[in-house]
């Protein structure tokens, strides 16, 4: 009769371990709240590296914001003073799983040449770009695309975007990062 017992508990102790793992919505609705945490808010542009040149407001500013999968994208270039631009995009995200995808698919482009303001209505890519969930911990979402050449992790309280691909950058130095400081969380519903 111990026995009998004692293989009962083993079976209901498998059958609630089984469960457990069969639960898998409930571990993606988890992830998928923590991503939310870490990726929904407002940042402001603190930070500006193409290769050894550093900018930082206000030669360069700007603000992006992701929320309920919008993003919207403001940045005024002014490194050089004679062909100042301003970006003025609106986009889309989405999370599914392990992956984040982003695209613009409203934009404005304001560039002066030649003490000539001109604007252009082209975003920059038309598909979602997909990044792929690299690290997931409590305090840092780091998504990466491209094999990894473009990078974006994201913090309780920064945004960090790098691109290691010279293709990428109108610099041509081979690398730029954008360091934006997360200035508010995704408000909470009073409902």
């Amino acid at each position: 009769m111990i026995i009998f017992k004692r293989i009962l508990l083993l079976l209901g102790l498998i059958s609630m371990v089984s469960l457990a793992a069969c639960g898998s919505s409930q571990s993606d609705l988890s992830q998928q709240d923590k991503i939310e945490r870490l990726l929904e808010g407002t940042y402001e542009l603190s930070g500006w590296n193409d290769g050894d040149d550093q900018y930082a407001p206000p030669t360069v500013k700007g603000r992006i914001t992701f929320y309920d999968g919008t993003v919207v994208f403001i940045l005024h270039n002014n490194i050089d003073a004679e062909k100042q631009t301003t970006l003025a995009w609106m986009g889309e995200y989405q999370l599914e799983g392990d992956t984040f995808g982003l695209r613009y698919i409203n934009a404005s482009t304001f560039k002066l040449e030649n003490g000539t303001i001109n604007e252009t209505n082209q975003v920059p890519w038309t598909e979602f770009r997909k990044y792929e969930v690299a690290v997931l911990t409590d305090n840092m979402l780091k998504l990466e695309t491209n094999g990894g050449t473009q990078v974006l992790e994201f913090s309780t309280d920064q945004l960090i975007y790098t691109d290691f691909s010279p293709a990428n950058l109108g610099s041509g130095s081979g690398f730029a990062n954008r360091i934006w400081n997360r200035i508010s969380d995704k408000p909470q519903s009073v409902f």
